[in-house]
């Protein structure tokens, strides 16, 4: 039988490499930060959550979907226990203490928890525990935090069935608790339930206690995390087009930019647990995402174009200004009663506020309040790193080419064509800093 699973590493890909593989195909940007064909260098992903003159952070944000599908949610269970209450009610005929009447409030409050977990608590988790990645252009450097190799025994803190797990314990200790309290209010029950409230209280406090605990722990056995210092031209940027596969057949396609540190002593693979990754339109937004990110490195933040914000109270307030006005002119007044009804069911204006929130004061947390305080100094202009021979000779050939009508895309081995001589980078390990 053929071995699907190769031994060896593939070959690491060098600026414009193309593959096709298994019905996607996979564009290699870089290494060698060499400008592409796109006219345009915009954030479309979103990702540039600070620079200035000499720095940028690049990270997933915060976006107010998640918030909203998660206000759907709790405007579909709230309604279901309202429903359930009003049966109860008309069955029971008033309002005593009755164990029915005590489950429906069990059953309201499991679904604000089971909301309040799922979109906030969770979310939160997995957002102050994913750095950025830091770009210095004056140095020609990207720090990228990186994980300890291999396994450990203890989940990570946002380890998704780990919070799954936890999240569901919480929310179902508060419904049979105060079931139980209902049933001890009534004398049904002699005691106090305790052991409820404990594994109730005990699931909030995981989320504060655990995090730091797990810190401590792979501080002792020597797996911290660390921030590796990689050089501009060695970093990997990729974008695909990949299908989305279900149960016997392929349900969607998407395109992909990714953006990675190599593994200098692997060629071939990355670092472990490092880089970003984001869903891009397509291949010219995929180009415009990369030349977003190396005109900054190359040029400067004045050649660069950040996208328009779509998120916060601000920019909310004027959508549905925008809106109201627009059915006002048009006399639509059932297109507004619609409107207002789904942005009320979605609690909207809390999802932009809380991810306005987000992006201020939970994002921050994931890196230490003085991470790469003195490598994100600026440097005088005589010390400022320069680009290589070979970047600055391939760059003027492709920006010729281009004038010709050229594609990025298409031709094929760029070295080889403009017979420019790549010196091989060395397989030595790249400077590291601790991440505390």
């Amino acid at each position: 039988m053929f071995k699907t699973t190769p031994q060896n590493a593939l070959p690491p890909m060098r600026a414009d490499g193309r593959e096709s593989r298994a019905g996607g195909e996979q564009y290699c940007l870089s290494p060698l930060p060499l400008p592409t064909d796109s006219e345009y260098a915009v954030d479309l992903a979103h990702i540039d959550v600070r620079h200035d003159d000499v720095t940028m952070d690049i990270r997933q944000g915060a976006s107010p979907d998640s918030m909203m599908t998660a206000g759907h949610m709790l405007s579909v269970g709230v309604v279901a226990m309202m429903a359930f209450f009003l049966v109860v009610w008309v069955g029971i005929g008033g309002f005593p203490p009755d164990p029915q009447l005590a489950a429906a409030w069990g059953g309201l409050y499991f679904v604000v928890l089971f909301t309040f977990v799922a979109g906030i608590v969770a979310v939160n988790s997995v957002l102050q525990r994913m750095p950025p990645i830091r770009l210095h252009r004056q140095r020609r450097e990207v720090a990228f935090v990186v994980d300890p190799p291999g396994r450990f025994w203890l989940p990570v803190p946002h380890n998704l069935w780990l919070i799954s797990t936890v999240g569901l314990a919480l929310s179902a200790s508060g419904f049979m608790g105060l079931i139980e309290i209902g049933e001890w209010l009534r004398g049904a029950r002699e005691s106090f339930p305790v052991g409820f409230l404990l594994m109730h209280v005990g699931g909030f406090a995981f989320f504060f206690v655990y995090p730091p605990l797990y810190d401590l722990i792979c501080r002792l056995c020597k797996r911290e995390r660390r921030t590796v210092l990689v050089p501009w031209e060695d970093v990997v940027a990729v974008c695909g087009f990949n299908p989305s596969l279900g149960p016997g057949a392929i349900t969607g396609f998407g395109w992909n930019f990714a953006l990675l540190p190599p593994d200098p002593e692997r060629p071939g693979y990355t670092l472990p647990g490092a880089g970003i990754i984001v869903s891009v339109g397509g291949l010219p937004g995929a180009l415009s995402q990369w030349e977003y990110i190396r005109r900054f490195m190359e040029e400067g933040v004045d050649a660069t174009t950040t996208a328009a914000r779509e998120w916060g109270v601000e920019w909310y307030d004027a959508y549905v200004a925008r809106e109201k006005a627009e059915c006002e002119r048009t006399n639509d007044s059932a297109r507004w009663r619609r409107f207002r009804r789904k942005r009320l069911w979605e609690h909207a204006r809390f999802a932009h506020w809380y991810t306005e929130y987000r992006m201020k004061h939970i994002l921050p947390k994931a890196v230490p309040r003085d991470w790469l305080a003195e490598w994100s100094k600026p440097l005088p202009k005589s010390q400022w790193a320069k680009p290589s021979q070979a970047v600055t000779e391939l760059s003027e050939h492709l920006r010729a080419a281009y004038q010709r009508g050229e594609k990025f895309v298409e031709m094929g081995d760029i070295e080889k064509r403009f017979g420019v001589d790549v010196p091989k980078a060395p397989h030595a390990s790249y400077p590291t800093l601790p991440f505390r």
